[in-house]
């Protein structure tokens, strides 16, 4: 009986793994994932290069690859179907997590519409490029539903993978909003950039068997971080230029 190929088993594995949610925040580059898997680089791109031919995942080489939709919608509701990505301009280096502990946050519960007195897991999540942080993740989860995500080492993988892997517990529905926002102090410091700096900061409520249990902010340095979101008809929209990805637009 003939072998599978070794780029067919890292290829199938990642797709269950994305399909578990494990990189619902950031897709891994080609150098991680050669040194994860012990492969050359050659064999992660003939890997990847059907899960983008599928539209599942987008970019190419020399491009940072990011997650377009793994078609398992229930991980994070109307989330998987206008896929949002904030990815590195430059090589991603590891996250760091300087936040993970039970807090009560009375202007969370406000915004959740929770009593004031509910406790939440907050984590905070430090991504870097290039030496830099070019994105500040913040999470308050009520503990009612991811207390053990306090236990959970979350310096590698997503967050949403490890929260329904330990808990159980897929987000259902989700409100999100992304603008322009000043840096606040501890957010500067985090970042490294000056107070009122303007970041991309994308913020989102989500909820749980249609109760509010997750308040989620985002913050990202626009010139060391890129958004890009794929919408309707995936295959056509990575097929508008003819080579299976999106079509850059460029800046005058």
């Amino acid at each position: 009986m003939p072998t599978v190929p070794r780029w067919r088993q890292i290829s199938e594995d990642l797709l269950q793994k994305l399909r578990n949610g494990d990189f619902a925040e950031s897709f891994p580059g080609e150098l991680e994932l050669s040194e994860r898997y012990q492969v050359s680089r050659g064999t992660i791109r003939r890997a990847l290069q059907p899960l983008r031919d599928r539209g599942i995942v987008g970019g190419g080489r020399g491009r940072q690859s990011y997650v377009i939709d793994t078609g398992r919608s229930p991980q994070l509701g109307p989330v998987r179907s206008l896929h949002d990505a904030i990815n590195a301009v430059g090589a991603e280096g590891p996250a760091t997590i300087p936040v993970q502990r039970a807090e009560t946050n009375p202007a969370v519960s406000t915004a959740l519409g929770l009593p004031a007195a509910t406790e939440y897991v907050h984590i905070v999540r430090i991504r870097h490029t290039d030496g830099l942080p070019f994105s500040v993740d913040r999470f308050w989860f009520d503990t009612t539903v991811a207390a053990p995500l306090l236990n959970v080492d979350l310096t590698d993988g997503s967050v949403y993978g490890h929260l329904h892997s330990v808990a159980g517990v897929e987000l259902s529905g989700t409100v999100q909003y992304t603008s322009a926002a000043p840096a606040g102090q501890d957010i500067a410091d985090q970042l490294r950039v000056d107070v009122g700096t303007p970041l991309l900061t994308v913020r989102r409520k989500s909820c749980h068997h249609n109760r509010p249990v997750e308040l989620r902010d985002t913050c990202s340095v626009g010139q060391r971080a890129t958004l890009t979101q794929v919408t309707g008809d995936v295959a056509a929209v990575l097929n508008c230029d003819g080579r299976g990805t999106p079509v850059d637009i460029p800046w005058s």
